[in-house]
C-alpha cells in the first residue's frame, strides 16, 4: 500500500520543505514504521506554485492504524506536521493500493 502526499509549495519554499522531509519527516515516518519510497517535484521554470509529492508504503490498513498509533505517541511527529503545514499552501492524502499487474518495489 502507499501513501502519496501530494503538497502545493511557493517556489521559494520548495528547499525548506525538502529539508523538513528529508531530516524530521523521514525519521519520524520511518521509526513510526512506514518506507519511503520516493520524493518529487515539478518545475519551479514555468512560473506557478511547485507541487511536491512523497511516497511512503507499508502492508495494509492494519500497518497504517499501528504507524498512526506511534505517530500521534511521537512529540517530533506534532513538531514535524506544524512545520510542513506552516510551509505549504494545500495538498491532498491518498492512499493507493497497486494493481494485480504492477510491478513489485
Amino acid at each position: 500500500m502507499r501513501l502519496v502526499d501530494t503538497v502545493e509549495v511557493e517556489t521559494e519554499r520548495v528547499e525548506d520543505y525538502l529539508q523538513v522531509i528529508r531530516t524530521l519527516g523521514m525519521a519520524v515516518m520511518g521509526d513510526a514504521g512506514a518506507s519511503f519510497v520516493s520524493c518529487a517535484t515539478t518545475s519551479s521554470a514555468i512560473g506557478e506554485h511547485v507541487y511536491i509529492e512523497v511516497t511512503w508504503s507499508f502492508d495494509d490498513h492494519v500497518q497504517w492504524d499501528e504507524i498512526r498509533k506511534n505517530l500521534v505517541l511521537d512529540p517530533r511527529y506534532h513538531e514535524y506536521g506544524a512545520t510542513v503545514a506552516s510551509l505549504r499552501l494545500g495538498g491532498t492524502r491518498r492512499f493507493f493500493t497497486p494493481t494485480t499487474f504492477s510491478p513489485a518495489r
